[in-house]
């Protein structure tokens, strides 16, 4: 409907005989009316006009205006105009409106929502005695509109993972889906195909999310483990696609890497017995990560006892251990040990090297603990000194001191010619030379570490004389 108007007349008397104190006291006159058809319950708008019922002459005074849409609709272009009598001088309005030809004020309010309303102030003084009238119209035009939405969705996809791991981690991966634009997003759907040798963690290669509509400013996040199963550079795209030709990307990058652990050791292949057994052992990461809390043990063969231990490690029942904490890429460790032999034989030492993520590995040493025979050759005359045509027996002890039995042992004696060989016994048969000048004894197969054989021999002295008996 379209300029629907109605004009509403409003008389202002003015009236000397009541004093400014009762004029403050008394009521107002308030005049409402409906538009178009004059009822509330069949119009759009109210228009409702309230002044003082009696206002002094050449004394200002203010009424006002109030105009409300009683719509559900919001009504468009609505300007109010007031026409002032030829006896109201005006000073002033609020808001302020504009003056027209004719003593007419206009007020333009533009759009009125529903159920809003406006009110005018209009200020000035009444010039004349009597009743004058100031009167307004109302225009506006209610249009049949509809409100449509104009929206623009945009999707923003973020994918994180950490730059480095180890073969042995689990990769924490973490996928956000945002709409950026103005607008629901609908049928936004995320897929993320894994790179080949990455699996998530029970096993899936590739990951889809149906997420609906998603409104404007809401965001989506999606956390995911995977592992790795070789080493090398994994680079992981994502993408989010809606309704619209929607469509976003996102990558991460992850550098798998593992460490490799090598390790050699270095050992005498032969001591004997009791003497000190000296390894040596090196240790390296020659993998392309970090060797975590990287532990070397190394076990104490049977028939040993530790001597010394290098680099600060320590003894732990039958085991020696050094912990070299982190090893980085690339880097190496030497250790040194030193065992005692407490026992004849073959030894193997074996000494291992063991890190977080990393194979654990193993060096060996062999050694002979070796013996050796150490004889101590006695002579004891039992008798000296003695008389011509006495005997006097000498005997012969043989001691082997060391640690390895000795094996083909000869006794073999010598007589001065004051002597003259009279019978020998011992731990194998003696047998005296034709001339009787000596005295050989068959060979001891045998004589283990610490025994002894002892032989005797008795001679008769036949000349006086300091006399030496050989062995």
């Amino acid at each position: 409907m379209k300029n629907l108007k109605t004009t509403l007349t409003l008389f202002l008397l003015g009236m000397i005989a009541f004093s400014a104190q009762t004029q403050a006291q008394n009521d107002t006159v308030r005049l409402t009316a409906a538009f178009p058809t004059g009822k509330k319950t069949t119009s759009v708008m109210l228009l409702e006009k309230t002044a003082p019922r009696n206002v002094w002459l050449n004394r200002s005074f203010s009424y006002q205006l109030t105009v409300t849409n009683i719509t559900a609709n919001v009504l468009r272009d609505v300007t109010l105009t007031e026409t002032l009598a030829k006896d109201f001088k005006l000073a002033s309005t609020s808001p302020k409106a504009t003056t027209l030809s004719n003593g007419k004020l206009r007020w333009s309010l533009g759009n009125l929502a529903p159920k809003a309303s406006k009110t005018f102030t209009v200020t000035g003084t009444a010039s004349k005695l009597g009743a004058f009238e100031n009167c307004a119209t109302l225009a506006y035009d209610m249009g049949a509109c509809l409100a449509i939405n104009v929206i623009e969705p945009a999707l923003k996809l973020t994918k994180t993972a950490p730059d480095k791991v180890l073969l042995c981690d689990t990769i924490p991966m973490t996928i956000t889906v945002t709409n950026t634009g103005v607008g629901a997003a609908r049928n936004v759907v995320i897929t993320d195909a894994l790179p080949k040798g990455m699996t998530t963690t029970d096993g899936k290669t590739s990951l889809s999310y149906n997420l609906g509509s998603l409104a404007a400013g809401q965001s989506r996040q999606f956390d995911i483990l995977v592992k790795a199963s070789k080493t090398g550079s994994f680079t992981n795209n994502a993408v989010a696609k809606a309704d619209g030709g929607l469509t976003a990307n996102a990558s991460a990058k992850t550098i798998v890497s593992q460490p490799v652990l090598t390790i050699t050791k270095k050992g005498p292949a032969k001591r004997f017995e009791g003497r000190p057994i000296k390894y040596s052992l090196h240790v390296a990461n020659t993998g392309d990560g970090v060797a975590k809390k990287a532990v070397v043990t190394d076990v104490i063969p049977a028939g040993t006892r530790v001597l010394k231990i290098g680099q600060n490690g320590t003894q732990v029942g039958n085991q020696v251990v050094w912990e070299l904490g982190d090893l980085a890429v690339g880097a190496s460790r030497d250790l040194t040990l030193a065992l005692v032999g407490t026992r004849l034989g073959h030894i193997k030492n074996v000494a291992t090297v063991k890190a977080y993520c990393a194979t654990a590995v193993a060096a060996t040493a062999k050694t002979e603990v070796a013996g050796i025979p150490a004889i101590l050759l006695e002579l004891i005359d039992e008798q000296d000194p003695i008389e011509i045509d006495a005997n006097v027996t000498y005997m012969i002890r043989v001691t082997n001191q060391g640690s390895l039995a000795g094996t083909n042992i000869n006794i073999a004696t010598i007589l001065e010619k004051a002597m003259v060989y009279v019978s020998s016994t011992g731990a194998t048969k003696g047998t005296v030379s034709a001339d009787g000048r000596s005295v050989t004894f068959a060979p001891l197969a045998s004589l283990a570490p610490k025994k002894q054989a002892v032989w005797r021999v008795v001679v008769k002295a036949a000349q006086t004389g300091d006399v030496r008996f050989g062995v």
